[in-house]
C-alpha cells in the first residue's frame, strides 16, 4: 500500500510539473536560438545561462539561471512570456536569430556594446508592446525594417554606432509615442524624411555621422523647444557630419542656446 501511494504521489508531482508548462513554446525556442546564435557559451558571465540551457531548465521558472531576462505572470503559471532582454556588454557575438521577435510580449531590449552582426530581424516588428530598443555599439548591417510602423508603443529606438544602410524609414513618423530616435554613426543615405515631424512626442533626434543628402526639411522649423520637463518639444537634434546642403532651420540655433 505504501509503495502504491508513493507511485501515485510521484505521478501527480510529474503531472503538476508538466501542467506548469512555464515558458510559452515560441518564447522558449527564441531564447534557445538566441543563445546559440550569439555564441552563448562565450558570453561574459554567461555560465549560468550555459547551465540553464544545457540542463534544459525552463527560463521563466528558473530565472536566476537566465541573467537579463524577465517574464510575465507568476512562477508556475502556464505559457509565461519574456518581457525583458537586458544583456548589454556581455560579449554577444553573431546575428539575432530570425525568430527573435517571436517573444511578442517583450517591452524592453538592451543589447548595447556587444558584437552583434547581421540584419535586424523583421520579426521584431511583432513585438507590438515594445517600449525601448537599444542595439547601439554593435556591428549590425542591412536596413531598418519598414514594418516598425507596428511598434505603436515605442518610446526609444537606439541603433547608434552600427553599420546600417539604406534610408531612414518614414514609418518612424507614425510612432505617436516615440520620444528618442538615435540613428547616428551608421551608413544611412537618402534624405531626412519630413515625416519625422509627425512623431509629435519626439524630444531627441540624432542623425549625425551618416551619408544623408539634400536639405533639412523646412517643416523642422516648426519644432517647439522643450524648455521645461513638463512640456513637449525638442531638446536635442544632431544632424552634423552628413552631406546636407542649404541652410539649417533656426531651430538648431535655438537648441544650442537652451
Amino acid at each position: 500500500a505504501v509503495r502504491v501511494r508513493l507511485v501515485v504521489y510521484l505521478v501527480l508531482v510529474q503531472a503538476l510539473v508538466h501542467i506548469g508548462a512555464p515558458t510559452a513554446p515560441s518564447d522558449l525556442a527564441a531564447i534557445k536560438d538566441f543563445y546559440h546564435s550569439t555564441n552563448g557559451s562565450r558570453w561574459r558571465e554567461g555560465f549560468t545561462w550555459q547551465t540553464g540551457i544545457e540542463g534544459n531548465l525552463d527560463p521563466c521558472d528558473n530565472i536566476d539561471y537566465y541573467k537579463g531576462l524577465a517574464c510575465d505572470k507568476a512562477g508556475g503559471d502556464p505559457d509565461r512570456q519574456v518581457t525583458q532582454v537586458w544583456l548589454s556588454a556581455m560579449h554577444l557575438e553573431g546575428p539575432l536569430p530570425p525568430n527573435f521577435g517571436d517573444m511578442t510580449k517583450v517591452t524592453s531590449i538592451y543589447l548595447t556594446s556587444n558584437n552583434l552582426t547581421g540584419a535586424i530581424p523583421e520579426t521584431m516588428c511583432n513585438m507590438t508592446g515594445l517600449l525601448e530598443i537599444e542595439l547601439s555599439h554593435n556591428q549590425l548591417t542591412g536596413t531598418i525594417p519598414n514594418c516598425i510602423s507596428k511598434l505603436q508603443s515605442l518610446q526609444k529606438w537606439d541603433t547608434r554606432n552600427n553599420m546600417l544602410t539604406g534610408t531612414i524609414p518614414v514609418a518612424f513618423g507614425v510612432l505617436s509615442e516615440l520620444q528618442s530616435l538615435f540613428l547616428s554613426s551608421n551608413q544611412l543615405s537618402g534624405t531626412i524624411p519630413a515625416a519625422l515631424f509627425d512623431a509629435k512626442r519626439i524630444e531627441i533626434l540624432f542623425l549625425s555621422y551618416n551619408q544623408l543628402e539634400g536639405t533639412v526639411p523646412r517643416i523642422f522649423s516648426r519644432y517647439k523647444i522643450k524648455e521645461t520637463p513638463s512640456m513637449q518639444g525638442l531638446s536635442w537634434m544632431d544632424i552634423r557630419s552628413n552631406k546636407l546642403q542649404g541652410t539649417y532651420p533656426d531651430i538648431l540655433a535655438l537648441l544650442a542656446a537652451v
